[in-house]
């Protein structure tokens, strides 16, 4: 049996993994010393004042996931859960991972341009060891992050993708981060390194998927760390989608850090329908005039889960312009967290940042804690922001029963109406109608017989 251990002594008392590289065996140790002047976060941090992970620190994790057979541990309901993502995602190129590690049978990867890398991070460092040396670790740092810099500790596979200057991949990059469940506790930790030169356009989906159905609490609990680093050239512009339906035992911590040069565009949209304890850390910064970024989100909580989105956008040139928004519709024990700030750096004039959050709430034991925030140091900038929460209106309830629909009813299309609004920024096409489905099951799920209308009756009414 191998060994286990709580999360913190595998970073302090374990080894950093064997290397072929010198470089990369001194960059897992500087990562280890990195985390050990740090330690896991406690809430008597003001940036996770309202996330404990006490829960996560003392859950004994598998220490070598090299012991775990994860295609046998692919139970028949698991290979349905799989099956049914995999055929949702027909027409991308797919990159599948099972508890961290790539799996070339279950991929595929279409003919690429000239000049384009997709490959694991694995092959990545063989094929491609000095494009990965000279940027692994460049743009997600380590400090005020230890999440971070347990990944670099621990990283093993991942995605690579590197596109030449005015390259654009017509088909979607979907990465499929899925966790088994199995009868004792383990820990992944993916890292996606995206470095796009100038004029190059690509789209990517990063999919974190459970094994254990909603409802279901067998199972032992499972941690995904993931790091995903972007670069982003003059004129580059990637579109990203965070798609997490984790289980209730599946725990995950994820950054995302961004650096884009002059006119880049990066959009991302992230759609959390299931996990125990998640935290999202982005970082963008915005390095050169004319460099555009929009931030959106919608998130579904229920039941006891706790979901914490950290944003941070540096303004650090003049002409950027940022866009931040966040809706929330939580039920049961669920709790939320958003904190964004916008940081307009000295002499980053005529800087535009904008951000809004809004949240719904289902039930009086839900709890939301929404802060965004400007830190402005400049004296020519457009910046605004704002927070709301609230219930369904009980005169738009009583409007839609008086013109014959059941009180469930009428709530099941007044919050996918609300969630809608979030949905809609994501651009036209066959990822929008998928999320729009996921949705739409989940609140199904969670109100029950409520959305017996059917799907296309409740959107037509959102409408």
């Amino acid at each position: 049996m191998a060994a286990t251990m709580l999360l913190s002594e595998t970073a302090v008392e374990k080894s950093p993994p064997v290397s072929n590289w010198p470089w990369l065996a001194e960059f897992r140790r500087k990562a280890q010393l990195d985390f050990r002047s740090q330690g896991l976060p406690n809430t008597r941090l003001e940036q996770w004042k309202y996330t404990s992970i006490k829960a996560l620190a003392d859950t004994e994790f598998q220490v070598d996931t090299d012991a775990m057979d994860v295609q046998s541990s692919l139970l028949q309901r698991d290979k349905a859960e799989y099956l049914k993502a995999e055929q949702s995602a027909a027409e991308d190129d797919r990159l599948v991972f099972l508890a961290g590690r790539f799996q070339a049978g279950l991929s595929r990867i279409s003919p690429l341009p000239p000049g384009a890398k997709l490959l694991s991070l694995r092959q990545a460092l063989e094929q491609e060891h000095p494009l990965v040396r000279a940027h692994l670790g460049r743009i997600a740092k380590h400090q005020g992050h230890p999440f971070a810099a347990l990944n670099s500790l621990w990283l093993d596979d991942g995605l690579f993708l590197y596109l030449p200057a005015d390259c654009q991949l017509r088909r979607t990059v979907h990465c499929l981060f899925y966790s088994p469940s199995g009868p004792s506790s383990f820990t992944s930790y993916p890292r996606l390194l995206i470095l796009l030169e100038s004029g190059a356009q690509a789209q990517l989906v990063e999919e974190y998927l459970g094994s254990i159905q909603p409802g279901d609490d067998n199972g032992a609990a499972q941690f995904t760390d993931s790091l995903t680093e972007v670069s982003l050239a003059d004129g580059a512009s990637l579109t990203h989608c965070k798609l997490l339906r984790e289980s209730a035992q599946g725990h995950h911590i994820a950054g995302l850090h961004v650096e884009q040069a002059e006119n880049s565009r990066f959009q991302s949209f992230s759609l959390t329908l299931g996990g125990g304890i998640c935290r999202n850390d982005v970082q963008v910064r915005l390095t050169a005039g004319g460099a555009e970024t929009r931030l959106d989100g919608l998130y579904l909580l229920g039941g006891r889960q706790h979901l914490d989105n950290h944003l941070r956008i540096d303004h650090l040139q003049p002409g950027c312009r940022s866009e931040v928004f966040y809706k929330g519709i939580l039920n049961d024990r669920s709790r939320g967290v958003f904190n964004g700030i916008a940081v307009v750096h000295p002499g980053a004039q005529q800087s535009d940042a904008r951000q809004v959050n809004k949240n719904l709430m289902l039930s009086i034991g839900a709890e939301i804690d929404t802060k965004p925030e400007l830190q402005i140091e400049a004296d020519d900038v457009q910046c605004s922001h704002g927070a709301a929460v609230g219930q369904l209106d009980d005169d738009a309830l009583f409007y839609l029963c008086s013109r014959g629909l059941e009180r469930n009813q009428a709530r099941a299309l007044l919050t996918f109406a609300f969630a809608r609004e979030a949905l809609g920024r994501i651009p036209s096409g066959p990822l929008s109608e998928r999320l729009e489905a996921m949705t739409f099951d989940a609140l199904a799920s969670q109100m029950g017989g409520a959305l017996s209308m059917g799907r296309e009756s409740l959107m037509e009414g959102a409408l």
